[in-house]
């Protein structure tokens, strides 16, 4: 299964850290399966089926078959792609003044998208997003 591993990992233009935040486990131990001392359990494997829909499960945990998902497959699960943050248009909210604290929102009605897109220039686009979480733990977000 290493060998399946690498080949995602490269066919996607990621490095072995990268791929490991994308399907949310510590990169050692991505290195720990690409270098062959343990196996993926299935929580590692379910992580992968979830953060790439069309990747065929039975080639990676057996090596049979395709590596994508066939046509016939994808048209029975569509996959569905809502817009996100670097898909959106520049909007004329984007021009208007940073908020200051007399004309700020209460955090029940502040709308995050449009707080974000007030706070950048229009002809400025989002790259990458980090979020960090109080338990230390963070998600990285880049437009690939």
């Amino acid at each position: 299964m290493q060998e399946r591993l690498n080949q995602i990992i490269e066919k996607r233009g990621l490095t072995a850290t990268k791929f490991a935040a994308m399907i949310g486990v510590n990169a050692s131990t991505i290195s720990h399966i690409l270098a062959g001392r343990n196996k993926p359990g299935f929580d590692i494997i379910n992580n992968i089926a979830k953060t790439f829909p069309d990747l065929n499960l039975t080639w990676l945990i057996t090596g049979n078959g395709s590596m994508d998902n066939s046509p016939i497959q994808e048209e029975k699960n569509p996959v569905v792609t809502e817009p996100t943050l670097f898909d959106m248009e520049p909007t004329e909210k984007q021009n208007a003044p940073i908020m200051s604290d007399k004309n700020v929102k209460s955090e029940e009605t502040r709308d995050p998208i449009t707080s974000v897109r007030s706070l950048t220039k229009q002809t400025k686009k989002i790259k990458r997003i980090i979020l960090f979480f109080e338990d230390g733990s963070f998600e990285d977000y880049e437009k690939e």
